[in-house]
Order: structure tokens, then C-alpha cells, then sequence
């Protein structure tokens, strides 16, 4: 049995994402998972993510996701601060 996970959605991706109708979404995650793969599994486009947090840190797209780290994604509307511009996706 695997560990929850939590998935923080902001703006734009909270409204479009199936489940998403809480504040966040708890998964079993049993191991580590690139962050690509759970936007695919959660149908989120890599395209309409403009930063991805890892346990309230940025991170680059080609990180993976631990079980029970919590991410949290914010879409392109959401200005991001000059020191992240090398983790934008």
C-alpha cells in the first residue's frame, strides 16, 4: 500500500481537471512517478501548466513525484516570480 499523494490545482487547471472539485486530490502514489506521467494520468496538458511545486518548492517538468510529496500546478495566467523563469515549463 502506497502512500497519498496530494495534487494542488490553481486558476484555469482547478476548473478544467476531472475530480478537481475539491481544494486538492488525493492519490495512492506506491512509487516514484515523473511529473509528466501524473499530468497524462490527470489529462492535464503540459502545455497549460506554467509552473509545477514540489512540497512548496519549483521544479522543472522532468522531476519526479515522490509518494506522499504534494504538488501543486499553476496555468499560464498565473504570474510567477523572476527567479523561477528557469523552472517554467
Amino acid at each position: 500500500m502506497g502512500t497519498y499523494t496530494e495534487l494542488v490545482l490553481f486558476g484555469s487547471l482547478k476548473k478544467e481537471t476531472a475530480g478537481a472539485g475539491e481544494d486538492s486530490i488525493r492519490f495512492e502514489l506506491e512509487d516514484p512517478t515523473p511529473l509528466l506521467e501524473v499530468l497524462h494520468t490527470y489529462e492535464i496538458p503540459e502545455n497549460r501548466v506554467q509552473l509545477a511545486m514540489v512540497n512548496h518548492g519549483a521544479v522543472p517538468k522532468n522531476s519526479i513525484i515522490h509518494p506522499g510529496d504534494r504538488l501543486a500546478l499553476f496555468p499560464k495566467e498565473y504570474a510567477i516570480f523572476a527567479d523561477w523563469h528557469d523552472l517554467k515549463f
